[in-house]
């Protein structure tokens, strides 16, 4: 009898470990961050939206990055107990297939990883190991701007091209910028400031507007918070190919630039300008909330900043010779925080191109050019126009916006796109909109290369708007005594 019973609990027993543990349908919407591995090389960053569609499966967005390049892919997975099965299309025609575990407590998926590099390299594919978590702490999401690649606004190939002699604004076709830090501004004047570890993103100028290029953790402490601050390194690093107008990126070139193409093709040269003052290592660039921006214990913020170089960049050419131009403080990047989300972005230029132009003055860095931010279309959030002085608008009346008590500066504008499909935006003499410059409106267009006139007139005061906080109910009237006509030269 005993031995009966013996062996009665140890069958049982091990028909409890063979038999496989239910495990219910995980929802896989959220934001994930890992790395993959192979032998012999450098571990690849990933990072993936997903969203649980009818369990067991999920879709979503995924990046791979690397010191080299930044390959965006899009998803599809299924559960099966803890097994979980994804397969990876990618935008360089390459995929991946991911097979591994989930760990359902700890919200972690770990596994085998198969690279099938795209056809036309001839490569075999590269096997290795993979772990994804799930991300509950808060994240940076640096997003890819207005992007030019659809305008077919290239310019014919000339070697033997020597640029114009005068001041340039290049747009690069790669680059690499360090952001440093975020410094949230509190309600009650004081400045909650977060460092971001590693947080280089590689931009390349061609890539989808709004595609993922890289994410980047950083923890903020419970608090009211009326604006943020993306801190910036003052080095910046560019390649440039530009055989059109003659412009190559060379680290040899006692200036990084040359005419012609160095041995081996166009390379990253590096330059630094000014900071604050003359002095310092970081730029900031600066943006204030429409409304307070509340972070409680134990929850996270979701950050998108989306990240621009058309134009950004500043040349001077003299007897044929070009040289960076670093004797302002200007960052080679616009970079437009929101934690809003981010739905639509365009940028409008009266040099007609997306890639180098020269500019008009010697000093001119694309003013009265638009840059518009829409975090949900099909109204705006965001409108950047460089002017002398304050040179942005918001979705917001400044008589609701939340102000900084450290020096009264708050989001206004009073930006909308009324129903005729007409933007409209004040200008402010300072942000704390005590008096205006100027008043604005510009018919948006939808196709790349269409045309439309910016105007103007210079106001002390602006109007309020009809109804609500923006101009959305209506662009008030102006007799423009500014004009310019813009194109839509990247979206």
């Amino acid at each position: 009898m005993v031995r009966a019973s013996v062996v009665s609990v140890l069958a049982g027993a091990l028909w409890s470990l063979a038999a496989p543990a239910a495990v219910a349908p995980y929802d896989f919407s959220g934001h994930w961050a890992g790395s993959a591995r192979t032998p012999r090389k450098p571990p690849v960053t990933i990072s993936a939206d997903l969203t649980t569609t009818t369990p067991p499966t999920f879709t979503g967005t995924l990046t791979f990055v690397t010191s080299e390049e930044t390959t965006h892919c899009t998803v599809n997975g299924r559960q099966h107990r803890r097994r979980v099965v994804m397969t990876a299309t990618c935008d360089n025609t390459g995929n991946a297939r991911f097979k591994g575990m989930l760990d359902p407590t700890n919200a972690v998926i770990h596994g085998t990883v198969v690279w099938a590099p795209p056809p036309h390299k001839h490569k075999p594919p590269k096997h290795g190991t993979f772990t994804l978590a799930k991300q509950t702490a808060s994240h940076a999401r640096i997003l890819h701007g207005p992007s030019g690649v659809t305008s077919g606004m290239s310019a014919a190939l000339s070697p033997l091209a020597v640029p114009a002699d005068g001041h340039w604004a290049l747009s690069p076709d790669q680059s690499r910028v360090t952001l440093t830090s975020l410094a949230f501004q509190g309600s009650d004047g004081n400045v909650a400031t977060v460092d971001l570890s590693g947080c280089v993103p590689t931009y390349q100028r061609d890539s989808a507007a709004l595609s993922p290029i890289l994410d980047c953790p950083f923890e903020v402490p419970p608090g009211t918070y009326v604006g943020v601050g993306v801190g910036v390194s003052t080095t910046f690093d560019v390649l440039l190919a530009d055989s059109a107008n003659g412009f190559f990126t060379d680290p040899n070139s006692s200036t990084g630039l040359s005419t012609t193409a160095p041995p081996g093709g166009a390379a990253f040269a590096s330059f630094t300008v000014p900071g604050p003052g003359g002095q310092g290592n970081v730029l900031t660039s600066q943006t204030f909330f429409t409304s307070p921006l509340v972070v409680q214990a134990g929850t996270s913020v979701t950050l998108d900043i989306i990240e621009d170089q058309i134009h950004t960049v500043f040349a001077n050419v003299t007897g044929g010779l070009p040289s960076f131009d670093t004797s302002l403080p200007f960052p080679a990047v616009q970079l437009v925080p929101s934690v809003s989300g981010a739905g639509r972005v365009e940028f409008y230029s009266p040099s007609g191109t997306a890639l180098d132009a020269i500019m008009p003055g010697p000093t001119d860095d694309e003013s009265q050019s638009v840059r518009v931010f829409y975090a949900n279309p099909p109204q705006p959030s965001y409108l950047f126009a460089p002017v002398v002085g304050p040179s942005q608008a918001w979705a917001v009346s400044p008589t609701t916006s939340p102000v900084n008590p450290a020096n009264g500066f708050r989001a206004g504008g009073y930006l909308g796109l009324d129903a005729n499909g007409v933007l409209c935006w004040a200008v402010p003499t300072d942000y704390t909109y005590a008096q205006y410059n100027e008043v604005c409106e510009m018919p948006i267009v939808t196709a790349v290369g269409a045309t439309t006139t910016l105007s103007c007139q210079h106001l002390t005061t602006a109007p309020p708007p009809v109804t609500g906080d923006t101009y959305a109910s209506g662009c008030p009237s102006i007799t423009p005594d500014v004009q310019r006509t813009l194109t839509l030269v990247a979206r």
